[in-house]
């Protein structure tokens, strides 16, 4: 080892400085380090999903999913489904690869070199990742190695990465028990699409906000909906329902009792929307367009694609649809005829 005798001492120094050789060497071993800890946490991560999806905390008796994480393994809910959603990325990638015959079912280490950020900033975008990979693996004179195809991998990601990201479904692994817990567990879905289950409660309501929940009340609701969607847990959606959030005399100078009564008629007349959409969808699929879409309508209602009656279930149809009852009422409000 060869050091300089006239290099002032560092504050921190704990070792003798190194000579090039060894220097690389050190950053060799940090480097295939950094690779186990990534290959280690995709197996952890492969691993958590699979709890989930198995549903392991009720059978081992815990109340919900955070439960199980916080006594089995120390982890925040948010952190767990970090690694749910880690997984479902990757195999989501995997796959795209796999069905565009650039990588083995095996995988050959090819999505090894992508860290935790990396996989939750593409959620939901793994073919986008996958068709830039094929797009310059075609632009290559050969087929390429599994060096190059990780090389394409991470270029694709970080490109990705770069791009505005847009919203898209959340995921709902709860299983609905009727229709009432369908309907909270769809407006759940809804919620998760603006604000992913890896952020913090304080992220979430920021992400709400921002996706046009503008108000305390929708907030709590899309809070309460969204935590049912992810694992079962009923206890926001039922504090919601009995307006726990709301001072004991209510608000705006109604009884909690009657605000709890508004709740529940306001629920349902949503859920009704809901369900007459889901029916419009069935007749009027969302590939269609709105003209197509109304005259497929009509014809099964038998009325004139440019009625009220018609624009009305377009409406209705594109809640089912996005989730925007808001936008929904907007129109109800501008359109309905005078005294209706």
């Amino acid at each position: 080892m060869t050091k300089d005798p006239d290099r002032p001492p560092v504050e921190g120094d704990l070792v003798a400085a190194l000579d090039p050789g060894e220097a690389r060497a050190l950053t060799a071993e940090i480097r295939e380090a950094i690779k186990a800890v990534r290959t280690a946490t995709g197996r952890l991560a492969a691993a958590v999903r699979r709890a989930h999806e198995a549903r392991v905390w009720v059978v081992l008796g815990y109340p919900t999913w955070k439960a199980y994480a916080r006594a089995e393994f120390g982890i925040g809910r948010s952190h767990a489904y970090r690694l749910v959603d880690q997984a479902a990325t990757a195999e989501q990638l995997g796959n795209a690869l796999v069905e565009l015959g650039l990588m083995s079912p095996a995988g050959d280490d090819v999505l090894t070199d992508l860290s935790g950020r990396a996989w939750r900033e593409i959620q939901g975008r793994a073919q986008d990742v996958a068709a830039l990979v094929a797009d310059r693996a075609a632009a290559l004179d050969s087929a390429p190695d599994v060096e190059q195809l990780r090389g394409l991998v991470v270029q694709a990601v970080e490109d990705v990465r770069a791009e505005a990201v847009p919203a898209g479904p959340g995921r709902a692994p709860a299983t609905p028990a009727d229709d009432a817990d369908a309907f909270a567990h769809w407006e759940g879905t809804i919620a998760l699409g603006h604000a992913p289950a890896h952020l913090t409660d304080d992220e979430v309501l920021t992400a709400l906000d921002l996706a046009g929940y503008d108000t305390d009340t929708r907030r709590t609701y899309a809070m309460a909906v969204r935590a049912f969607a992810l694992d079962g847990d009923r206890e926001q959606l039922q504090a919601f329902r009995a307006a726990l959030d709301v001072p004991e005399q209510g608000e705006y100078g109604y009884g909690r009792e009657v605000v709890v009564v508004g709740r529940e008629l306001a629920e349902r007349l949503q859920m009704s929307c809901w369900q007459q959409g889901r029916l419009y969808l069935e007749i009027a699929p969302s590939r269609l367009s709105d003209r197509a879409a109304a005259r497929a309508l009509a014809a099964a209602f038998r009325e004139d694609p440019r009625s009220f009656e018609t624009a009305q279930r377009i409406e209705v149809r594109r809640y089912a649809m996005t989730g925007d009852y808001q936008a929904y009422e907007e129109w109800e409000n501008q359109a309905l005829p005078v005294g209706a």
